[in-house]
């Protein structure tokens, strides 16, 4: 897999015909399978983050989702990770459509490798929280799990992390699926860095407790 990516960076570079917003949200997404560890992830990083910020079209609500998602083996403590975000943040805040609740559940999990101490990250949850507030419909009990296991190397000292828990409570509590072994457990993984003294992790862990998780 490491040979052929570096097989396709300098194709990428190379490439004159501007990325589709659909090719940017499949671009991503058939990465997360994928570590930033390698050298050759990162360099196909790079060379994407030029051609996603010159991409002219909105993303749809799927492809921000498909995008972050196929983030999800990307640590923020890698520069390439963090200028991907950077490139993305508009991009998200420029979508018109509206985000399905699973949509921007799929978007968290895809940060699961992700720490709120970077800017960039930050900067993505601001973005995603008016797209959750707005979003149609409810999380199924997966999809509790893959939200709140998004956040797991985030701390409730950030601003942007509490937006985002006050976002996702009226969600998970219109969850009515009761929560299976492994949605607890992600949930649980997701709290990890919240301390009980933050109202907006008070409601978050009330939900949770009312579960009987």
């Amino acid at each position: 897999v490491r040979a052929m990516l570096s097989a396709l960076v300098p194709k990428v570079e190379s490439c004159q015909e501007a990325l589709s917003a659909q090719g940017v949200g499949n671009s991503l997404y058939g990465m997360q399978r994928m570590s930033s560890d390698s050298a050759e992830v990162r360099a196909m990083l790079l060379a994407l983050v030029l051609k996603v910020k010159s991409c002219r079209e909105a993303l749809s609500a799927q492809a921000v989702g498909n995008a972050l998602n196929g983030m999800q083996g990307m640590s923020s403590d890698r520069t390439e990770v963090r200028a991907m975000l950077s490139a993305l943040v508009p991009k998200v805040e420029s979508c018109r459509e509206a985000l399905t609740a699973q949509d921007v559940g799929n978007a968290l999990y895809g940060m699961r490798e992700m720490s709120s101490d970077s800017a960039e990250v930050r900067a993505m949850l601001l973005a995603l929280v008016p797209k959750m507030e707005s979003c149609r419909g409810a999380l199924d009990a997966q999809g509790v799990g893959y939200a709140l296991h998004g956040m797991q190397k985030m701390s409730s000292d950030s601003t942007e992390v509490r937006a985002m828990l006050l976002a996702l409570v009226p969600k998970v509590e219109s969850c009515r699926e009761a929560l299976i072994a492994q949605g607890v457990g992600n949930s649980r993984r997701g709290m990890q860095g919240m301390t009980r003294d933050v109202d907006e992790v008070r409601a978050m862990l009330s939900y949770m407790l009312s579960r009987g998780s």
